[in-house]
C-alpha cells in the first residue's frame, strides 16, 4: 500500500492537473466547426454546397496544403480558416453555381500531432484539439511506463532539446518542468535497460535495470518468490561477448546471512531463472 506521503503527493498532483485543464478557456479549444480554426497538411475536410449534392464531397489536405474539388480543381487550403476557404469556395463556385451557400466542415484534425516516444505507457501520436501542457498531455498517453528512464526525459521542438524529468514531474507534482505543447513536439522518454527475471517469482518479466541493482532487489521489485521457488538454486544468464554464461546464486544463504554472501550486483540484459523446487 502506498505510504501516507506518496499518497499525499498524487492528491497534490490530481489536484493541479484538474486546475489546469479547468483553466483553459473554451475559446481555446477548436472545435470542429469552429470558423476561426486553421486548416493544416493531412486534415480531412467536408465540403457541402447546398442544394447541389454532386458537389458534396470529403477531401484530403496534402503535405503540400492543396486539394482537389469538383468544377474548381486544386485549390488551396492549408493555412487558411474555414471561415476563409468558406467564402474563397463561395466566390469560386459562383462562376458556374447560382447563388452558393458553401460550408465546410473538419471532420478530422491531424495536422496538429504531438509524438510520444520510447518508454511511455501508451507512444504514438496525439491531436492538439486545444491549448495543452506536457503534464496533461503525458497524462493523456497514462505516464511513463515501467520500463522507461523517466529521469532522462526530454522534449524536440525543431532544432530545440529541452530536458524533462518525468519522475519528478509525475511523482513529486513538481511543474517547474511543465511547458505548453506546440504541434510537431516530440516528447521522449528513452526505453532503459533491462534486467529479465523468469521463472517462480510473484510477477515474472522486465525490471528497470539501474546501476545498484543487485539479485536480491531485482526479486523484490518482482514481487518476491512464490511459495514454489527454489531460492537456493538460481541461475544469471549473462552474455559474456558472443557467448553466455550461467552464473549459479544461492539466494537462500544471500537472504539468511547477508554478510558472510554478499549479494551480487546485476547488468543491463542480464535473465535471472528461478526454478520451482522439487518435491
Amino acid at each position: 500500500m502506498p505510504s501516507s506521503t506518496a499518497m499525499g503527493r498524487l492528491f497534490v498532483l490530481a489536484a493541479l492537473l484538474i486546475s489546469s485543464l479547468a483553466a483553459v478557456p473554451v475559446d481555446a479549444q477548436p472545435q470542429q466547426t469552429d470558423d476561426l480554426y486553421v486548416i493544416g497538411p493531412e486534415d480531412i475536410l467536408e465540403v457541402q454546397v447546398w442544394d447541389n449534392k454532386d458537389l458534396n464531397h470529403v477531401v484530403f489536405v496534402r503535405p503540400d496544403g492543396k486539394t482537389s474539388l469538383p468544377l474548381l480543381g486544386e485549390i488551396h487550403a492549408g493555412g487558411k480558416t474555414v471561415m476563409k476557404l468558406q467564402q474563397d469556395l463561395t466566390e469560386l463556385y459562383s462562376k458556374t453555381v447560382r447563388q452558393p451557400l458553401v460550408t465546410v466542415i473538419i471532420r478530422e484534425i491531424k495536422s496538429r500531432p504531438v509524438y510520444f516516444i520510447g518508454g511511455f505507457a501508451r507512444p504514438g501520436a496525439i491531436q492538439l484539439l486545444r491549448q495543452m501542457t506536457l503534464l496533461q498531455a503525458v497524462a493523456s498517453v497514462g505516464g511513463a511506463g515501467p520500463t522507461g528512464d523517466a529521469e532522462k526525459g526530454f522534449v524536440l521542438r525543431g532544432d530545440q532539446r529541452v530536458p524533462v524529468d518525468f519522475r519528478k514531474m509525475l511523482e513529486k507534482a513538481d511543474l517547474s518542468q511543465d511547458m505548453k505543447l506546440m504541434p510537431g513536439d516530440s516528447v521522449v522518454i528513452p526505453v532503459a535497460d533491462l534486467v529479465y527475471i523468469q521463472g517462480e517469482v510473484r510477477a515474472p518479466g522486465a525490471v528497470k535495470y539501474t546501476a545498484d541493482l543487485t539479485i536480491v532487489k531485482a526479486v523484490t521489485q518482482a514481487g518476491g518468490f512464490t511459495p514454489l521457488a527454489a531460492s537456493g538454486r538460481v541461475d544469471i544468464l549473462r552474455n559474456e561477448g558472443e557467448k553466455r554464461t550461467r552464473i549459479r546464486v544461492d539466494l537462500d544463504k544471500m537472504l539468511r546471512a547477508p554478510e558472510e554472501n554478499p549479494d551480487m550486483r546485476l547488468r543491463p540484459e542480464d535473465v535471472i531463472f528461478v526454478p520451482q523446487r522439487l518435491f
